[in-house]
């Protein structure tokens, strides 16, 4: 059964109302009147947050300014230690594990993945490598000083 153009036409144009079948008509019809003012973008619209979206956000991750970033990126580097570490977390799936590890001194944060110590921003800590066994994460220096870290463990 097909059904040409006309009678789709004819058919939309019945239900929207634009044709009426019988005596009523739209001009019959009383005036519809608006009982309320319409609503500005302000009333509409109201943002959890003040901040201009098209404005560059300076919040980055532990909500310091792009400035003090690279302030906090070189008192890091200077002031690493691994006996500063503090094991947070062990991460575990079918491939392999993941250590969480936070710097106390600096607040910094750092993973243990394959052997390999990695900063926040995923770039090998060098001279750091380590290992996970169970609950526990041991870290090797270059100089061979061994460090130990236990889950749960008090800092």
């Amino acid at each position: 059964m097909r059904i040409s153009r006309l009678s789709i036409t004819f058919l939309w144009l019945f239900l929207i109302g634009a044709v009426v079948p019988g005596p009523a008509c739209a001009a019959d019809a009383p005036a519809a009147g608006v009982s309320t003012a319409a609503l500005t973008v302000d009333q509409f619209y109201r943002p959890v947050s003040q901040r201009d979206p098209l404005k560059a956000s300076t919040v980055y991750n532990d909500e310091q300014g792009p400035t003090s970033k690279s302030v906090m990126a070189d008192i890091a580097k200077t002031t690493f230690s691994v006996y500063n570490l503090f094991l947070a977390g062990i991460l575990e799936d079918a491939r392999s594990k993941e250590a969480m590890l936070t710097d106390s001194a600096t607040g910094a944060f750092y993973t243990l993945k394959a052997g390999r110590l990695l900063d926040s921003k995923k770039k090998q800590v060098p001279g750091v490598s380590g290992v996970i066994k169970g609950k526990q994460v041991i870290l090797m220096t270059e100089d061979k000083k061994i460090h130990q870290l236990n889950l749960h463990q008090k800092e």
